[in-house]
């Protein structure tokens, strides 16, 4: 990842600290971070560990993963496009899970079993669109056991994608129907 979009990355991990500041005095002393199967939460943090503390954690989870990309890209022949989609999941997850934290302690209203349903479905649906689209020479030193040729490689990435693909639309269907 280049420098620029590394810090591009971390300031959408850290830029809810923003909305944690406009709307601290609106905010109870607790506020909900795990909710069960019923929709109802089951943990809370304290006022400034949710708004504070979890977006530096989500922006130090982000730094590991643009350096673990990093390294991996300097393997590789390419970039594949997948290492690319990867480096941006952790801001995206950080601002949707900080929106479902706020929107849950002020309205109540927020179903959050369809919103981690929805973003689960979009994360293997674009994962799974990215699969089949990785080289076998950039990756054949990555996986062990290595596939034995190019043919058993697009195999498994095919296979690979089509899964997540699939994973991805029963999330779907599971948002909207169930």
């Amino acid at each position: 990842m280049k420098k620029n979009n590394y810090i591009v990355t971390v300031i959408i991990c850290l830029l809810p600290i923003l909305a944690g500041i406009i709307l601290y005095e609106k905010l109870p002393n607790e506020i909900p971070i795990h909710f069960d199967v019923n929709n109802m939460p089951d943990n809370y943090a304290s006022k400034n560990f949710a708004l504070f503390g979890l977006p530096v954690i989500m922006a130090f989870f982000q730094t590991i993963v643009c350096v673990t990309t990093w390294f991996t890209k300097r393997k590789m022949s390419s970039v594949p496009k997948l290492v690319r989609v990867l480096e941006y999941v952790i801001p995206v997850i950080s601002i949707l899970i900080y929106y479902v934290m706020i929107a849950y302690t002020l309205y109540g209203t927020i179903d959050v079993g369809r919103v981690v349903c929805l973003m689960t479905s979009i994360l293997f649906c674009v994962l799974g669109n990215y699969f089949p689209k990785v080289s076998y020479e950039s990756h054949k030193n990555l996986i062990h056991p290595s596939p034995k040729n190019e043919k058993a490689f697009k195999k498994m990435t095919k296979t690979f994608g089509y899964s997540f693909i699939g994973v991805g639309v029963v999330f779907l269907i599971i948002t909207f129907f169930v």
